[in-house]
């Protein structure tokens, strides 16, 4: 087993920066296959040693917010078990499990997170794409 670290904190920016920018470096599946590496990633991380968990922490979406987001996406995008969202889906899986909880919830970083990859996959099918940013009256 490797330490991962340097690779998957580059994982997190890159998908971070895909999911909330402009002019996202990775296209949507990329970011799934992204996902999917990050998963496999951590789920081969040496040891009883969880620095992995505190990469993202200053940023908007720590990897672990950014983790359960894309687990409750990918859970309702994937389309069967042959797909690479199903893959990444099983990937992160591996390492996270909802036990009874459910899909995030309006006003903390995995809602966000979870909006922004519907907002992303919906781009890519040319599906419409709905603004879950609450509108500011003037």
């Amino acid at each position: 087993m490797k330490n991962h670290i340097p690779k998957i904190k580059a994982l997190h920016t890159a998908i971070y920066k895909s999911i909330f920018h402009r002019n996202p470096p990775l296209t949507y599946a990329k970011t799934v296959q992204a996902l999917d590496l990050l998963a496999r990633l951590i789920s081969d991380y040496p040891g009883d040693n969880d620095d992995w968990i505190y990469i993202g922490e200053s940023s908007y979406v720590s990897l672990d917010s950014l983790l359960v987001a894309a687990y409750w996406h990918l859970s309702q995008w994937h389309s069967g078990q042959w797909s690479d969202e199903y893959r990444a889906l099983s990937a992160i899986g591996e390492i996270f499990s909802p036990g009874m909880t459910s899909e995030p919830s309006r006003g903390d970083s995995e809602y966000d997170c979870y909006k922004a990859l519907d907002a992303m996959a919906r781009r890519e099918a040319g599906l419409p794409v709905y603004s879950f940013y609450p509108l500011v009256l003037r």
